[in-house]
């Protein structure tokens, strides 16, 4: 971390990774401004020009809604920032921010700080680190209510390690879901190329079991992929919600899942995260796969293949013991996944990755009367091939699975809500070679 003592007036982790006369120089920039009890920092829907940082007092940040009715969504005081979006865009302000009593703040104009880039491009990590903190937030999200390339965020629907996802309205009401690269992320060269070779994998795939991909851009000094939007729920969602499955529900959920791995395979793609959380099931009962950010080519070679990438629950021994990932890996998810649908519980539900780690090194392959409810035979055939021990051993049956398919009817008491208070989805993570530990992604 950059040495700083006389900055004590924003966080030291923001100026992380700037070399000290990057972060000297950015101090400079900065102009101190007084303001009265009852005077405007921010009005609303003024064009944004100016970053602010509290050095002492309090401001209320409020918003007018259509119906000229004023709301508190904010009470900020030293070392909060404001107005920060203006280093993004010049766009109109989306709230008022008032002070409260006499306040002091550090004034960053927008245009001072676009030529501090050109000249330290590590000035863009000061920025994203700032954006981080109010973009796909817990509380409220600053890009809820924006237009983005002609389509405007009217929600957000979910926020990963690697990403956020919103709701979108496009031209002619067009609903679609907009992929956002998480902005801490930005600067991390192997992140980049990750989410760039999702979208270079999607853009190619057109099949009804897997999301399609509609576009992308870059803007507010990040990356944005556009899916279709999914009137549904997560399988992950699904049980939490409704509990076990019955195995004729199923098997029309892996009938119609494994067509959509089926060409994904076909076309030399591995995905290497299949979890609940990344299959999606339409209001019509109709099974999409998603999420190809760990996906890549069966015959890629780069320094990445000694990274150990996945979700811990869902993730082959082979991969554990230094075996290369392939579509048997992609089998053996699918088999933790059918055991999580049919039991309401993972199959490997260890409580830290290092015990996880443990058990699946040692696995000896899975027995169907461990599972205390009754399937067909040829279901539990299915699932015991997958989840074979050795990768040779499992066997995709893809034919045969995907007459299985059909339109998945929900369970009665199940409604297609807003995103609920679940517990956080397992997250992806990659683990450092050698360790058994690891990290989120």
């Amino acid at each position: 971390m950059t040495d700083f003592v006389t900055t004590n007036w924003i966080s030291q982790d923001t100026f992380d990774g700037l070399p000290p006369d990057a972060v000297s120089l950015l101090e400079t920039c900065f102009q101190e401004r007084h303001f009265r009890q009852g005077e405007h920092l921010i009005h609303q829907g003024d064009i944004g020009e100016e970053m602010f940082v509290i050095s002492s007092g309090h401001a209320l940040v409020m918003t007018e809604d259509e119906q000229g009715q004023r709301h508190v969504i904010a009470r900020t005081g030293p070392g909060d920032v404001l107005g920060e979006m203006a280093l993004l865009a010049c766009e109109p302000r989306t709230a008022d921010a008032i002070a409260q009593e006499p306040l002091v703040a550090r004034v960053l104009p927008a245009s001072t700080f676009h030529t501090l880039i050109e000249s330290y491009p590590e000035f863009s990590q000061f920025l994203t680190r700032l954006i981080a903190t109010r973009v796909g937030g817990p509380d409220r999200d600053v890009l809820v209510g924006r237009d983005m390339d002609g389509f405007r965020i009217t929600r957000r629907l979910g926020r990963g390690g690697m990403a956020v996802v919103y709701k979108a309205t496009g031209p002619g009401g067009q609903k679609v879901a907009l992929k956002m690269m998480s902005h801490r992320l930005v600067c991390d060269e192997r992140s980049r190329a990750a989410f760039q070779r999702e979208a270079d994998i999607i853009e190619t795939f057109d099949h009804p079991n897997i999301v399609n991909m509609l576009g992308r851009f870059a803007m507010f000094y990040t990356f944005f992929i556009i899916v279709e939007y999914i009137d549904g729920k997560s399988l992950d969602e699904l049980v939490y919600d409704s509990g076990p499955l019955p195995a004729a529900s199923v098997r029309k959920i892996l009938g119609q899942l494994v067509q959509g791995l089926r060409y994904a395979h076909d076309s030399e793609i591995i995905h290497r995260d299949i979890k609940p959380g990344n299959v999606m099931i339409t209001r019509d009962g109709q099974i999409k796969l998603m999420d190809f950010g760990l996906a890549k080519p069966t015959n890629a070679n780069s320094s990445d293949d000694r990274i150990l990438v996945g979700t811990p629950g869902y993730m082959a021994p082979e991969l554990l013991n230094g075996g290369e990932p392939g579509p048997a890996s992609d089998l053996f998810a699918m088999g933790c996944l059918a055991i999580e649908l049919l039991d309401g519980t993972k199959l490997f539900a260890q409580t830290t990755v290092k015990d996880f780690v443990t058990v699946v090194r040692q696995w000896k392959g899975w027995d169907p009367s461990s599972l205390g409810l009754q399937i067909d035979d040829e279901l539990a055939e299915v699932i015991t091939s997958w989840l074979a021990p050795e990768p040779a051993d499992r066997q995709a049956n893809f034919e045969r699975i995907a007459n299985w398919a059909g339109s998945v009817e929900w369970p009665e008491e199940i409604e297609i809500l807003d995103p609920q208070d679940l517990p956080d989805p397992e997250e992806t993570r990659i683990f450092n070679e050698g360790e058994d530990t690891a990290s989120e992604e």
